[in-house]
């Protein structure tokens, strides 16, 4: 984080450096409706000096003759408004920031300073604070940049910085999720940097339902496995009683995101999916653990090779009977049968014979589980290249909290591109 606010403070530094020589004449002239200020005859000769050594860039020698101006009686109020901006010049081009402060704030508060510059000044000051870790000044600066509206991005960046830093959690929260609201608003992508501030906020509050906000904003804008990871585990926390059908609709959805990770865990959704009469997917689950090396010790490797030659075999007996299931669910009295039959082209990968069954069930009505049905539709439709489909019957299961949460990802993760 601290790279990101370095460069935002440099960037500032050398542009207000860079116009603040020429800005005696220009920017740091008054408005035509005022009477012209001038430099006084008693400090005219120091502050020439100074001009020159910063434009030769001897800045001890700018600071010598500063120092004489600032010891004068007789100098004016513009004499000021010009050995402030030449004294703060003078310390930022030798990194001297504790020293530019204050010639920095006298420089932005003066009468003669146009409303342009002034504005400039104020971002900077921004900046030159949070290089000071002061960041209640930092703040002061900033939160008037943005009340006023020029507030560049990377300065919005510094603040929530600054927030988190003095350790108010809470006022990076509130702070983050304001300027993340108006990027989304506005069609702009939320920075990782920025996303992952609010997460650690929120971890600092406690705030599981912050959190999970955060994680859902990051694998939407910023997929990775290791976030899916973290929001699936909130998951995990929030249902720690949840039914074997649920359950693998977690792994399913972990296992289309690059989490799942643990042998264990691969092993289990197995099972679980054997138990669902899906030997197919039993089988593609243990075989992606293998490719994985997921499972690491002789025993695990030795218990799922037995385990994954046990769903080949019950594979190898469902698979042929697909098409008797499916004629024979036409006369069922329920749904269920030709959800059954989906369920067990959707083990073996035939996503649009899946899409097919399990929709006639859903239509047939009487089904046992509809939420857990219409779910494993749209992940069916996902599969098939049917993504808007699958996002309209996702936002279609209702009356399980589980598979709604689910569905709700999904949702995340077809529209991330991902899928």
């Amino acid at each position: 984080m601290n790279k990101v606010a370095k460069f935002a403070v440099a960037g500032a530094m050398a542009m207000v450096l860079g116009n603040s020589i020429a800005a005696f004449a220009d920017d740091a002239a008054p408005p035509p409706a005022t009477p012209k200020p001038g430099v006084s005859a008693a400090a005219g000769k120091d502050l020439q000096a100074a001009q020159k050594a910063l434009a030769d860039k001897n800045y001890d020698v700018a600071l010598a003759a500063l120092d004489k101006v600032k010891a004068n009686p007789k100098k004016n109020e513009y004499d000021e408004f010009a050995m402030n901006q030449f004294y703060y010049n003078a310390y930022v081009a030798q990194h001297k920031l504790q020293e530019a402060e204050q010639p920095l704030e006298a420089w932005l508060n003066s009468k003669y300073i146009t409303p342009d510059l002034q504005k400039k000044l104020v971002v900077a000051a921004a900046y030159l604070n949070y290089q000071l870790m002061n960041y209640d000044k930092a703040l002061e600066f900033g939160n008037r940049a943005v009340k006023e509206g020029y507030a560049p991005a990377q300065l919005q960046q510094a603040m929530a910085q600054a927030y988190y830093l003095k350790n108010d959690y809470r006022g990076t929260d509130r702070f983050v999720r304001a300027m993340v609201d108006d990027q989304v608003k506005a069609g702009s992508a939320p920075t990782e940097d920025m996303l992952k501030l609010g997460l650690s906020s929120a971890v600092k509050l406690n705030d599981d339902n912050g959190e999970s906000r955060w994680l859902e904003l990051l694998v939407t804008y910023h997929p990775t496995p290791d976030y899916w990871q973290n929001l699936l585990d909130s998951v995990y926390r929030t249902n720690s009683k949840m039914s074997d059908p649920e359950l693998l609709q977690v792994y399913r959805l972990s296992a289309d995101v690059g989490a799942l990770k643990k042998g264990s865990e691969y092993a289990e959704m197995a099972q679980l999916a054997l138990a669902r009469g899906s030997p197919g997917e039993a089988v593609a689950v243990l075989n992606k653990g293998f490719a994985a090396n997921a499972f690491t010790e002789q025993a695990d490797k030795n218990r799922n090779t037995h385990l994954l030659d046990s769903a080949k075999k019950q594979a190898a007996t469902d698979q042929p009977t697909l098409a008797k299931s499916e004629a024979e669910a036409a006369n069922a009295p329920n749904g269920d049968r030709f959800v059954g039959a989906g369920i067990g082209y959707f083990g073996y990968g035939d996503y649009d014979k899946a899409t097919k069954d399990i929709s006639a069930g859903l239509a047939k009505g009487t089904v046992k589980d509809p939420p857990d049905a219409r779910l494993t539709l749209g992940i069916a439709q996902l599969k098939a290249g049917n993504k808007d489909e699958a996002v309209k019957t996702f936002k279609a299961v209702k009356g399980d909290p589980v598979d709604e949460r689910i569905a709700a990802l999904w949702i995340l993760h077809a529209r991330s591109g991902q899928s």
